[in-house]
């Protein structure tokens, strides 16, 4: 990789690069010539926007004009010069283009030339060699999307390979984050600066905007250019619309209920669902082709009833309802023909106000909520100088708060945990203010581009686990817990805690009781400063060659706080990643010279995002000053008091005792990095005709450094340094002080440091320092985890033709990685065992296509479709055991797997429902190992279709009547499936679909949806 690193700096550093390829900003350029070829120098370009703004533009002495910062809008472009009538052509700009619109100019005298150019033909961008694809305002309003997010229109673009989407257009099977495994690998951008929230996962939510305030976007799946950074995989570049000269707006209103909808093909039985999304928007101008407004609002109420079977009492049964609120507004002016500025202002809520558990004694309320505001002023400097200054604001907050706040302690029993949640009450929040400049210069046949920009992120919030305390592990000689004992336990019910027998509950867990509880401070306070700077360049070397070159640093400043002061014994990072320089490559040759066709490619370096969930929990849990999760364990049958529920810690301070108590800290791990990725890509663009145009590109993709977990505090055995040992047996008074730490990141405490002496004490438990105990979880990067993914992406867009518009999206490829987010822990809790773990990666799905068609009928009648296809998602399995005390090795055999009903072969099996040819032994490990992610979901088919009818008064009002069909043949589609193998005895469920409670609509059986709207 470092020679990779090497090769692109050296050829990036032959050319002075100072500015942007310009595929990420949206804008206009040309070539002025006379009839005979020859360019004509001075000839005065004039962009106006339709019903909008203009932007003007002089051409140099080669000829050449750029607009580089504009509104993705349609527009006339009208070129007029002294000697030559005027020439006007139409066009539709997308988001991220850089349409190449030449003009001729026929000499005075003849007829005034008006020449219409369609979109499509411009889809053919021969200066860029990005790969990228485009969801335009036609896509926006008329293609049926499943819940109104615009990210599900994500499925448009080859390189997409997900089934559903949540927040991102980056998801894993069920449309669900899978253990944050996107982290870092994804940015979201409207109107130019980043909306998306880097607190924690996407899975905890993500700013919205109502798809009635889009425009439309792009989605740029490899080899974004030097503008753009904080992702290591894919940039989402979206605009939201704007007022014009003519007031417009409307109202919609999209109605579902269950009586209308199809069986689910699980419980075989019409799940109760009803959803009201509605809104509207209005725009127009305050002050003729010079000050415009727009503004949007949605919301969305959806109503349900949460039922559940509690260990006690009758079935249980609670209202919930789900309520969003989108607003949206936004001013445009144009102060003259040099100045131009844009303001907007947005606010989103989401509440669920009651989301049911299993005991519903944990049940809770959820809430995430976002606002802001983006300023942006365009000034044009000179013809051949622009800058472009933006800033903003954006707040985003998370919030999981207990549902019935009794303040009732958890208790974890062998079959159920009741109690409030043990992670609650929990708030994220997020305050950035932006700033960006981006200075454009056309020089020649360079079209430069500096830049930089500046983030201050603050994170704020609480989330301390275990406030109020909680019973974490249970077991006993006893016996199952039975029915009379739960209500001896509970005689009341699991919601009245002021009647809770703790006596006997105490009682019961005889075996092992242990008992864990917060204390200080669990408060969040987090301040980072992000830097980024870039130079490129869109250099047109020769007349049909464009190289594309650029250099971009990104740094932040807070993701890892070297100023922060550890308990003593943790080793944390001590210096900030600073070398993280991105350099990029590309090339873009139109072969014919007539600008239909473009072959390109290149490679680069890109940056991830840092997400701050890690470094919250550093702040929380690594200092035991500051905070505490103090645990303390029994065992009656050794003659241990059984603990007094339920405030075994009362009369004591933790925090001024702190080496009496085991603690559970996790550090960011001291050499960990920026993780980053390289990618490439070659391919081409082509105009077929007929209005179709036709891309194809292979895309690389390879990741490195990912954030993974390692247990810190584990025992290894000194004869197979793969393996752990069991701390509650291996440990002897001769022996234990003298063990290594597991990953080698925490200092070793001698015997004479210890609280208490000899094993089967709090010491024997606290084999690496007597402040840790064997959860030391820590966050780090490592060369082998990471991600290699390739991918055949094909697409075809055909424009409208009699009626009838079709795009077809297809990616063929394959995904492996290592890991499954910094969450996540190697099946080897050592970090040798993360460079076997290289397996398809849980979204690796070989192939996937969207087809999409619509045609118009007389009368204002239309009909629209969708098919979706995905050849079958991996899944992570699971053997549901663990080995030598570490739980968190879940793909280990305690011994030789064998089939139900299979004679042993040797002295010890275990029964396994999974097939076993998906089991291995590990000579090295000396253990059987499930294969990772060795599971493939079922395929995935999909028809959505919309029948419309729209009627026309006066020209200007237009009124719709739409119903829409989601899963129109009602094919069986699973996003969850049981992948534990069940070991011993029991029911074969293994490779069974799970219905899943939280399961997108994408994978509900078939739906319908009224639509009624009204524009004008």
């Amino acid at each position: 990789m470092k020679k990779a690193f090497r090769s692109l700096l050296l050829l990036v550093g032959f050319v002075v690069v100072s500015s942007s390829l310009l595929a990420q900003q949206t804008g206009l350029s040309g070539v002025v010539t006379d009839s005979q070829g020859a360019v004509i120098v001075g000839a005065k370009v004039e962009v106006k926007q339709v019903d909008g703004s203009s932007f003007f533009a002089t051409t140099n002495g080669q000829g050449s004009y750029v607009l580089p910062s504009l509104v993705a809008a349609q527009y006339a472009i009208t070129v007029t010069a002294p000697g030559f009538k005027i020439v006007q052509k139409k066009v539709l700009l997308l988001v991220g283009q850089l349409a190449q619109v030449d003009v001729m100019l026929p000499l005075a005298g003849s007829s005034t030339t008006t020449e219409v150019v369609s979109s499509d033909a411009l889809a053919i961008d021969t200066t860029s060699s990005v790969v990228a694809g485009n969801v335009t305002p036609k896509d926006v309003e008329d293609v049926p999307i499943n819940g109104r997010n615009y990210i599900a229109l994500s499925t448009l673009i080859p390189g997409i390979k997900a089934n559903a989407f949540g927040n991102s257009p980056v998801s894993a099977p069920g449309g669900a984050s899978y253990g944050d495994a996107e982290t870092g690998k994804f940015q979201i951008t409207m109107d130019g600066l980043q909306v998306s929230q880097d607190s924690v996962g996407s899975s905890f939510g993500q700013p919205r905007f109502s798809q009635d305030a889009i425009s439309q976007f792009q989605i740029i799946t490899n080899r974004f250019d030097a503008t753009a950074g904080r992702s290591a995989g894919i940039y989402v570049n979206a605009q939201t619309k704007s007022g014009t000269n003519v007031i417009h707006g409307g109202g919609f209103g999209y109605f579902r209920n269950s009586a209308f909808n199809a069986a689910d093909p699980i419980s075989k039985k019409v799940n109760v669902f009803a959803d009201e999304q509605y809104g509207g928007t209005f725009g127009g101008k305050i002050k003729r082709d010079k000050l415009w407004y727009f503004g949007s609002y949605e919301g969305e109420h959806q109503p349900s009833t949460y039922t559940a079977s509690p260990i006690i009492g009758a079935a249980f049964s609670h209202p919930s309802t789900l309520k969003v609120n989108e607003w949206l507004g936004r001013f445009d002016y144009q102060r003259n023909d040099k100045n131009h500025f844009l303001v907007r202002v947005d606010k989103f809520d989401n509440k669920q106000d009651f989301v049911g558990a299993a005991e519903p004694s944990g049940s809770y309320s959820s809430a995430y909520s976002s606002y802001g505001y983006v300023f942006d002023w365009d000034k044009v400097i000179s013809d051949k100088l622009i800058n472009d200054v933006r800033a903003g604001y954006h707040h985003f907050v998370f919030q999981n708060l207990p549902y019935y706040n009794d303040n009732s302690i958890v208790i974890a029993l062998p079959a159920v945990t009741v109690g409030e949640p043990y992670n609650q009450p929990e708030t994220f929040s997020q305050a950035t203010q932006q700033y960006r400049d981006d200075l454009f210069w056309l020089k020649g046949k360079h079209s430069f581009k500096l830049g930089g920009e500046y983030l201050y992120t603050f994170h704020g919030g609480s989330f301390a686990q275990y406030a109020r305390g909680g019973l974490t592990s249970c077991s006993s000689n006893k016996g199952a817990v039975t029915a009379a004992m739960y209500s001896t336990f509970f005689p009341n019910g699991t919601l009245d805690n002021t009647n809770w027998n703790y006596a006997a509950i105490a009682a019961y867990c005889n075996t092992n009781m242990t008992f864990t509880q917060g204390f200080g401070s669990y408060d969040i306070s987090i301040g980072r400063n992000i830097i980024g700077v870039w130079a490129q360049d869109d250099w047109k070397i020769l007349p049909r060659l464009t190289l594309n070159l650029g250099l971009r640093y990104d740094n932040d400043l807070g993701a890892y706080n070297t100023s922060y002061v550890p308990t003593p014994g943790l080793l944390t990072p001590n210096t900030n990643p600073n070398a993280n320089f991105a350099p990029r490559i590309g090339f873009s040759w139109d072969p014919f010279g007539d600008g239909k066709t473009s072959i390109r490619g290149g490679a680069g370096l890109y940056f991830a995002d840092q997400v701050a969930n890690a470094i919250i929990d550093e702040q929380l849990y690594s200092s035991t000053t500051r905070a505490l999760q103090a645990t303390i364990s029994t065992n009656q049958s050794t003659g241990g008091a059984a603990l007094s529920l339920p405030t075994p810690f009362a009369g004591q301070n933790p925090l001024a005792n702190p080496q009496n108590y085991v603690s559970a800290p996790q550090p960011v791990a001291r050499g960990a990095k920026t993780p980053y990725s390289l990618q490439a890509s070659f391919g081409f663009q082509r105009e077929l005709g007929y209005r179709t145009t036709l891309t194809a590109d292979f895309v690389h993709t390879r990741v490195y450094d990912d954030f993974i977990a390692l247990s810190g505090n584990l025992l290894q055995n000194p004869a197979n340094p793969q393996q752990n040992l069991n701390p509650s047996s291996a440990i002897t008074a001769a022996t234990y002080a003298t063990r290594s730490c597991g990953n080698g990141s925490i200092l070793l405490d001698t015997v004479s440091n210890l609280a208490t002496g000899g094993p089967g004490g709090i010491a024997a438990k606290q084999v690496c320092n007597n402040l840790f105990g064997a959860t030391v979880r820590q966050f780090t990067t490592y060369p082998g985890a990471g991600v290699i993914a390739d991918a055949l992406q094909v697409g075809i867009k055909h424009a409208t033709t009699k009626g009838f518009t079709s795009a077809i999206a297809y990616t063929a490829g394959r995904t492996k990685n290592s890991t499954n987010g910094p969450f996540s822990y190697p099946n080897k809790p050592f970090k040798s065992g993360i460079q076997q773990e290289w397996a398809n990666g849980t979204d690796d799905q070989r192939h996937t296509l969207t087809v999409t068609g619509e045609y118009q009928w007389k009368y204002g009648l239309s009909l629209s479709s969708l098919y979706h296809f995905g050849s079958g998602q991996a899944f992570a399995p699971s053997t549901g055991a663990s080995v030598n005390g570490y739980t968190l090795g879940t793909r280990t055999f305690a011994a030789q797997p064998i089939a139900p009903g299979t004679t042993c072969p040797v002295a010890a099996c275990v029964v396994s429902y999974a097939p076993i040819s998906k089991a291995y032994y590990d000579a090295g490990y000396g253990y059987w190992i499930m294969q990772r992610d060795g599971f493939r979901g079922t395929k995935y088919n999909r028809v959505d279709s919309r029948l419309q009818e729209s009627f026309k008064f006066k020209e200007k009002y237009h009124a719709i009547v739409a119903v829409e069909a989601f899963n129109l043949f009602n094919h069986s589609n699973y996003g969850n499936f049981a992948t534990t193998t069940s070991i011993g005895t029991g029911a074969n469920a293994y490779g069974t679909p799970l219905a899943v409670t939280g399961n997108p609509v994408e994978y509900f059986a078939r739906s319908l949806q009224f639509i009624g709207r009204f524009s004008f």
